[in-house]
């Protein structure tokens, strides 16, 4: 059955007249005429009642008049629907999370994007920064991830395009409350003093301070890998140990319980910096994570 004789039908149903529907869809009444036997012959059903003086809809027919507005409505949304997620302004983007690196451009970023955007479904899919998001992209599972700069020659290699979103140096960080955040620059061998806390799950922050420390013949006093990032700031805040992390936004909404202080004479280090980047495959980009990027692009790094 095409959508044709349901178009055909409806305009008769409504004017019950041929000759006024006919004129309505620019086709000749005989023609109309045609087309509504061929639908009754389809459906095996009689939709209208005619004689000389008046068309009448029949208990089927007023059935599928009902039925057959709420499918060309649903098409006509269907239509609508596809447009919108062909230029961007509907459909759906899957992002990888990057973790507490959200807390420098991902909220402005999300704001700005929904603002914009209201009718495309954004989810965020939580998964590690780096390798995970490489492999998300590749499998689909998200449409945009991101990764630190020293992995970015591996996405590179994958045919990755990418975005500089973050460029941080790497600071000393502890509770207001400590010794070393008494000092205006904190050495590395005073780091090395006390327990050291890392994050489980992120091997770059790990092998980042344990490489400032080897580079000086230096050897942790210890290490605790913590779980999760709210954990691993509640140890630093009251004073479990002590840490290195980029200097983010993030640490001004935690108030007053943990500090920065630079580290001492690594600040011209390439090694010092945190860069992540947003990363994506230009040859399966859609148009909304094309205008996620812009959104990105538009926000710009501001290097701290």
């Amino acid at each position: 059955m095409e959508l044709r004789y349901l178009r055909y039908f409806v305009a008769v149903a409504e004017e019950l007249n041929f000759r006024k529907a006919a004129e309505r869809l620019h086709v000749t009444a005989p023609t109309l005429s045609v087309q509504i036997k061929t639908l009754e012959k389809l459906l095996g059903a009689e939709l209208l009642k005619r004689d000389t003086t008046a068309v009448r809809l029949t208990a089927a027919g007023e059935v599928l008049l009902r039925e057959t507005r709420e499918l060309l409505a649903q098409q006509r949304q269907m239509e609508t629907a596809v447009k919108e997620a062909a230029r961007g302004e509907g459909g759906s983007l899957r992002i990888g999370s990057p973790g507490f690196f959200s807390y420098s451009f991902m909220r402005q970023a999300l704001a700005t994007y929904h603002e914009r955007y209201p009718r495309v479904d954004l989810s965020l899919v939580e998964l590690t920064i780096n390798e995970e998001h490489l492999k998300g992209l590749e499998s689909g599972k998200i449409q945009l991830g991101f990764v630190y700069a020293p992995t970015l020659r591996l996405a590179k290699a994958k045919g990755m395009e990418h975005l500089v979103v973050v460029d941080s140096v790497i600071h000393a960080i502890m509770s207001a409350k400590h010794p070393l955040a008494a000092l205006k620059e904190v050495p590395l061998a005073r780091l090395a003093e006390y327990p050291l806390l890392t994050l489980r799950y992120s091997d770059y922050h790990i092998n980042t301070l344990l490489e400032f420390l080897s580079r000086e013949k230096l050897k942790p006093r210890s290490v605790k890998k913590v779980d999760s990032f709210h954990s691993y700031f509640a140890l630093l805040g009251s004073g479990e140990g002590v840490s290195i992390l980029a200097d983010m936004l993030l640490l001004k909404m935690l108030g007053t319980s943990v500090t920065l202080r630079p580290l001492k004479n690594i600040g011209s280090d390439a090694r010092a910096r945190v860069q992540v980047c947003a990363i994506w495959n230009p040859r399966e980009a859609t148009q909304q994570t094309l205008n996620f990027v812009e959104v990105l692009r538009e926000i710009g790094v501001r290097p701290r």
